[in-house]
């Protein structure tokens, strides 16, 4: 071996155990981060952008006559979605005034004042069950934090604002009623045809069916011709007026994780952009047990050679949702890191590793 070839040697065996050194100094520094963030900057890549998902169910049966809508269009609050045939019901609903009618005669009643606001009222009380629903949906967001409370007291006014319509076409109809007289009133087959007139109005009305609010239309594979039963889903609306993030973190996580924690949320549909957020609530329980009752218990295999960790749904809001709602869609994943302490270098490191992601979620 000559003179060169020996200092080679010895020089490329220090310049290899120099680099072990600094690779194994790199791996355990970020063993020790791994470590200590997943206690104070947890992270998690399984979330999931949420919001208000409704079925659009008609309460009426026919054949579908226009459909106004496609695949994810965009709708407003009472858009018409699609039309059902209303012949049957039309046919129901002269009949039911030629019913009316002729009790009236009966009694030489004027009916027809009495049916419209018979009518009315129906209309009235179904229309407030729609909104009551509506509403009962966005006053749990509330008691979540989601939401605001101006958009609490906005659905709070749409709801006072139906049960006054109800109070009012009550009062029209006890008014017709007295016009009628206590006689026609209380006749049998007067509120028979008055129930059926109602009835009949109701099912007209429903026969249109409209969009619940402002959001789009998903997933319609229906046309025209098709024939829609009562009560059974034709298309599906997504709200686009309130969106959250649901969270699965590790339940190591959560020690120190609690409501208005700040959060970084990185889109999967917007790589490069991070958006902020809050945790609302942490979740107290998860689904496991799938044992018969009555059944011997089942144990619980282990996948590999360590224990699965289980996971918990943490809810998280967005604090700067108009940014980010037009890159919002329904199961959209994300990454989140929530900040539960003041430390400086791990929320450094943490923002270090948003930022990183942010940026690397152009690739996959």
């Amino acid at each position: 071996m000559s003179v060169k070839e020996s200092q080679v040697e010895p020089s490329n065996n220090a310049s290899a155990v120099k680099l072990t050194k600094i690779l194994v100094v790199i791996a355990l520094a970020y063993f020790t981060w791994a470590l200590v963030a997943d206690r104070h900057t947890p992270i998690t890549d399984q979330a999931r952008v949420r919001g208000f998902v409704v079925p659009i169910v008609p309460q009426v049966s026919g054949v579908i006559t226009k459909m106004h809508v496609a695949g994810d269009q965009v709708v407003k609050q009472g858009d018409i979605l699609f039309e059902i045939d209303s012949s049957d019901y039309q046919l129901a609903l002269e009949q039911a005034n030629s019913q009316l009618e002729l009790a009236g005669q009966e009694l030489g009643a004027n009916t027809a004042a009495v049916g419209a606001a018979k009518a009315r009222l129906e209309k009235a009380k179904a229309d407030l069950v729609t909104k009551e629903a509506n509403a009962n949906r966005i006053f749990a967001l509330k008691d979540e934090g989601i939401v605001t409370l101006s958009e609490v007291d906005r659905n709070k006014g749409m709801v006072e604002k139906a049960k006054q319509e109800v109070l009012s076409a009550e009062q029209s109809y006890i008014q017709a009623q007295q016009v009628m007289g206590e006689a026609g009133s209380k006749n049998a087959k007067i509120q028979s045809a008055l129930t059926k007139v109602a009835e009949a109005t109701l099912n007209i009305e429903r026969t249109v069916v409209r969009a619940p609010g402002n959001g789009f239309v998903s997933y319609v594979k229906i046309d025209e011709g098709y024939y829609a039963n009562k009560g059974a889903t034709i298309l599906t609306f997504i709200s686009n007026e309130y969106a959250w993030i649901e969270a699965a973190y590790k339940e190591n996580n959560l020690g120190n994780i609690a409501k208005g924690n700040p959060v970084q949320i990185l889109l999967d549909a917007r790589p490069g952009v991070r958006f902020n957020g809050e945790i609302v609530s942490v979740g107290y329980g998860v689904s496991f047990d799938k044992n018969t009752p009555g059944a011997l218990p089942i144990p619980q295999k282990p996948k590999g050679w360590m224990r699965d960790p289980q996971r918990f749904t943490v809810i998280i809001k967005f604090t700067d949702l108009a940014d980010a709602q037009h890159y919002l869609r329904e199961g959209g994943q994300a990454d989140v890191i929530t900040y539960t302490g003041d430390s400086f270098i791990l929320n450094s490191l943490g923002k270090l590793w948003s930022w990183l992601t942010s940026y690397l979620s152009y690739v996959y």
